[in-house]
């Protein structure tokens, strides 16, 4: 039975929400440029267009606060250093939005120098104005983005994702909802738009913080004395790693609106604000798979599981490209469509329009891939890969690329998307073959893995297997007695009381002989939510009479170095070091 009969059930009760919230992240990015461009026409989009820059520097440092102190919740959890993963949340609870406060302050203060960077000012009209209003309230609700980001992302990490994907869902209809009702109905123009973006994240930080302090929560936030900036800025550049992409994406945004205004005019510029939505409900498609993904294979990473990290990075791939490519088609096949529904109605503006989605959607495949690619990197911890990837694709192809194509005029200028996700994969995909760079899971030797089915038979047969697995890697008589007790018995009571009632169980069994001598054991089963360590060991009224079923989880309990419990995905999952 050493099969892996968990990744699947896990991945796909983080996937379904994930890209239910995807689709609704991607509906609120692009309600403001649908009902702007419904009532204000290109103007509207090029205005929304502008503001694209700051709006990159938002998620460079939300998502690289969010995703990198995650990723190491995640791995400490793993581990079964609880205290520790939840004093690391509230350290970069703490240290981004005193980033915010003083990143909104800023850009407040110097607002009219911002709108004058981004490419327009007051001689501009119509423009300049309808950029200011939205600017404003973005720059305002800096906090509010950062906060609603990073608790997305720990929640996800900490089994709540069924929480933060409502979260989500909600906020991002409240924004759509609030869209149509300020922008449309009441007329406040790129102001309304931002003001419902500010609301619905309002809404969902609203949903995620009683997440926070329920009775299994990890990430209670604490006030901690000193902050431990060295450790949270770590993770920021964990994060950077990934979410670099969009501090190139914030060059690429700026460059592109000017070369755009000289070649184009606010026509042009409004054409890449079209592609630039059209490419949120594309890629965060495949975002949201590697969301949904990346919990998973962090955890497997810290435990060594290498079957089980490629089973979930064959679902990942694909169910992130089975969707993504989908969606791709439908572009492709209704340009028209999509040119509608964001008020480009114009013959000339429109056919421009539509042609540059087609080019644009012929590179988007490749950029799933790459997005794909650079979570299990990330999750991972193989930096050097992911920053690889996001550089060619955001800055040393993308630039040239945007230069190259400028220069052969309008018509030409969108060859630039699928140049620079092909040539980047291709640079990718070369330097990985000629460095013979993987991910080093250290010796596999020292890895035992197996899976059991409910039987006592199957348990007392892999205890054998396990202590000549001890023999092999020089353990000492009591640890090789202690880690063979600890299956042993964690086993029997799994058997008898988590799994009582129930034919189909399972338990999967990993233990590692680290290069420290001591040994790592992994239990994950499908039982019913069953903590072997909260049994009772000793008879009410009496300080000394013990339990004799329970009496070897008593001696587990004060041999173990370490012991750790969590209700991980649907499934029980205990970590000990012996």
């Amino acid at each position: 039975m050493n099969k892996d009969k968990f990744t699947g059930p896990m991945y796909f009760k983080l996937w379904w929400p994930a890209m239910f919230s995807s689709v609704g992240w991607a509906l609120s990015d692009m309600a403001d440029a649908v009902v702007v461009g419904q009532k204000l026409g290109a103007t509207g989009l090029a205005a929304i267009s502008l503001i694209l820059p700051v709006y990159m520097f938002n998620c460079m440092m939300a998502h690289g606060f969010g995703l990198g102190g995650s990723v190491r919740f995640s791995t400490l959890l793993s581990k079964g250093k609880e205290a520790e993963a939840n004093r690391h949340f509230s350290a970069v609870l703490e240290l981004s939005m005193a980033c915010s406060i003083v990143t909104a302050a800023l850009g407040i203060l110097f607002l009219d120098q911002l709108l004058a960077f981004l490419g327009t000012t007051s001689s501009d009209g119509k423009l300049f104005y309808a950029t200011k209003d939205y600017l404003f309230i973005l720059v305002l609700s800096t906090p509010l983005f950062y906060l609603s980001n990073i608790l997305n992302y720990f929640l996800r990490n900490d089994s709540c994702q069924r929480r933060a994907g409502i979260g989500s869902v909600i906020g991002n209809v409240t924004d759509i909802g609030l869209n149509i009702i300020l922008v449309l109905g009441l007329g406040l123009g790129t102001g309304g738009a931002a003001l419902s973006t500010s609301i619905g994240q309002m809404i969902a930080i609203a949903v995620y913080l009683p997440g926070l302090y329920g009775k299994e929560s990890h990430l209670t936030p604490k006030l901690l004395k000193r902050l431990p900036v060295k450790e949270v800025m770590k993770s920021l550049r964990s994060g950077f790693a990934t979410s670099v992409q969009y501090l190139y994406q914030m060059v690429f945004f700026w460059l592109c609106n000017n070369v755009l205004m000289r070649l184009s005019g606010e026509n042009g510029v409004a054409v890449f604000d079209l592609i630039q939505n059209t490419s949120y409900l594309i890629l965060y498609l495949y975002e949201g798979t590697a969301r949904a993904v990346q919990p998973i294979l962090s955890t497997y990473y810290g435990e060594h599981n290498v079957s089980g990290r490629r089973n979930a990075v064959r679902l990942g791939f694909a169910s992130g490209i089975a969707v993504g490519t989908l969606l791709i088609a439908a572009v492709m096949v209704f340009p028209n469509a999509f040119c509608r529904l964001f008020g480009m109605t114009e013959a000339a503006l429109a056919s421009m329009a539509a042609e540059a989605l087609r080019i644009y959607c012929a590179g988007a495949f490749f950029a799933g891939i790459s997005i794909l690619t650079c979570n299990y990197y990330q999750s991972c911890e193989r930096l050097k890969a992911v920053f690889l990837i996001e550089t060619m694709r955001g800055a040393v192809v993308l630039l040239p690329c945007t230069l190259l194509f400028a220069s052969c005029g309008i018509e030409k200028f969108w060859l630039l998307f699928p140049a620079t996700e092909i040539v980047s994969l291709l640079i990718f995909l070369l330097w990985r073959r000629f460095s013979h760079y993987i991910v080093d899971d250290g010796d596999p030797e020292r890895v035992f893995q197996y899976t059991i089915s409910g039987s006592v038979t199957d348990l007392t047969e892999v205890c054998g297997r396990i202590e000549d697995f001890c023999v092999k890697w020089n353990a000492s008589a009591g640890q090789r007695y202690f880690v063979v007790m600890t299956v042993e018995e964690l086993g029997m009571a799994i058997l008898t009381k988590g799994m009582k009632d129930r034919d189909d169980g399972y338990i999967q069994i990993t233990v590692i002989a680290a290069e420290n001598g001591k040994f790592k054991l992994y239990l994950r089963d499908n039982a019913w939510k069953f903590n072997p360590f909260e049994m009772e060991t000793k008879r009410a009224n009496s300080e000394d009479e013990v339990f004799m079923d329970s009496m070897g989880i008593l001696v587990l309990k004060e041999k173990a170095e370490d012991f750790y419990y969590q209700r991980y995905q649907g499934f029980n999952s205990l970590v000990l070091t012996i």
